[in-house]
């Protein structure tokens, strides 16, 4: 199968958690309802149109960390806006909300750095947003510009490849995998080769998809296991992409 990388970066990110109320929790990585939000709005798709085009059986997305991150906490001064004069702030509505934010491990120096694969099984779409990545430093949007998240975490895509190929592969033998990793896809975490190095895995619940109705679907949430420095993971997985650059990836489901 043909496959796209690409690279999301940013100095500060948030992704929602869809259940959070009074504090705004982020989750780790983006997650997949919103990768495709962001390939969908490249692409110049409307709002709450694309579910279906971009759902679990038309599409595969995984992601990776690509440098170390950590997460802080903000109080940010909202604003109830319901008309074009609320955006002065003036108004008394305004509302203390604790954020959680993903910045760099040192936010001086260092970059936020997530890598996506991603395949559609219509070539039109694949071609179509292969064009827009333009193979340099820039890229075109026929919609949105590209935020990490929320709309005041603005960050940039960078190209990777449009030519990695990747074959799905059923062996039991110890991979270092260098995307997040569904847990239901593992068969064990190799401790041995852990102990080699300092690991900082968590596990987090990510949504996957939505309804035309942007209702949660029955598959809808998967639980994965996410390297927090970036480190490739060495699991035994039921199954893995194996692309042909040498990574193994394991798709969002």
């Amino acid at each position: 199968m043909k496959i796209i990388s690409f690279h999301l970066k940013g100095k500060t990110a948030h992704f929602r958690r869809y259940y959070a109320n009074s504090s705004a929790l982020s989750y780790t990585v983006p997650p997949r309802t919103t990768i495709i939000g962001i390939i969908a709005g490249l692409l110049g798709k409307e709002r709450d149109s694309y579910y279906s085009l971009f759902s679990l059986e038309q599409c595969n997305v995984a992601v990776a960390i690509r440098s170390p991150i950590k997460k802080i906490v903000q109080k940010m001064n909202l604003l109830m806006i319901k008309s074009l004069n609320d955006l002065n702030g003036y108004q008394d509505n305004h509302s203390q909300t604790a954020t959680e934010l993903i910045i760099p491990q040192n936010i001086r120096t260092d970059i936020l750095h997530y890598q996506v694969w991603f395949h559609h099984k219509d070539e039109r779409i694949m071609d179509k947003f292969d064009k827009l990545m333009c193979k340099g430093p820039f890229y075109l949007s026929k919609g949105i510009a590209l935020a990490l998240g929320t709309a005041f975490n603005l960050g940039w895509l960078e190209y990777d490849s449009e030519g990695i190929i990747g074959e799905k592969t059923f062996s039991n033998d110890t991979k270092y995998v260098s995307s997040i990793i569904p847990s239901k896809k593992i068969i064990s975490l190799s401790a041995a080769m852990m102990n080699e190095g300092q690991y900082a895995l968590v596990k987090e619940n990510l949504p996957l998809e939505f309804d035309e109705a942007r209702k949660i679907t029955e598959n809808g949430i998967g639980s994965f296991i996410i390297s927090m420095d970036g480190k490739p993971i060495p699991a035994v997985l039921d199954s893995s992409v194996k692309l042909s650059n040498g990574d193994t990836i394991v798709w969002m489901e």
